[in-house]
């Protein structure tokens, strides 16, 4: 699959960041072929995974390593990834959850913020496992 099947359009995500309650922003990334941001719906979040893809370390940079998601709260990571935890406390983010987009995009992410601490559970990940097929998609 290549980047271009991937939804870009940000009407496709803000749906997503709808149907998470506590989430606040979205973001789409890919490690390969070249990092890449593919969809955002909001600036700070842009910028927190541009970051990530530039530096070569932060949680969806581990994400799309490992396959694994990542459901956290932004003092559980901050020893981890101490230069994300700084640029996204800068952005008052506290929770994240990042799920691979596999396995139709083996290098994506998926992204989601939120503003306030404890934001996410694993029903929000479920949520975001069955949305993934309409998000890499056109």
């Amino acid at each position: 699959m290549t980047t271009s099947r991937i939804s870009s359009r940000p009407a496709a995500l803000r749906a997503l960041v709808d149907r998470i309650p506590r989430a606040d922003m979205a973001v789409l990334g890919t490690t390969a072929p070249e990092p890449a941001v593919l969809g955002h719906t909001d600036e700070r979040a842009r910028s927190l995974e541009i970051a990530q893809l530039r530096s070569g370390t932060g949680p969806s940079v581990e994400v799309a390593a490992s396959q694994r998601p990542v459901l956290a709260d932004l003092n559980q990571i901050r020893t981890y990834w101490p230069d994300f935890a700084r640029r996204a406390r800068e952005f008052r983010v506290h929770s994240l959850l990042i799920v691979p987009l596999e396995p139709e995009f083996p290098a994506g992410v998926l992204s989601l913020y939120a503003h306030r601490s404890h934001a996410f559970d694993e029903h929000d990940e479920d949520v975001v496992r069955r949305s993934l097929p309409a998000l890499t998609r056109w």
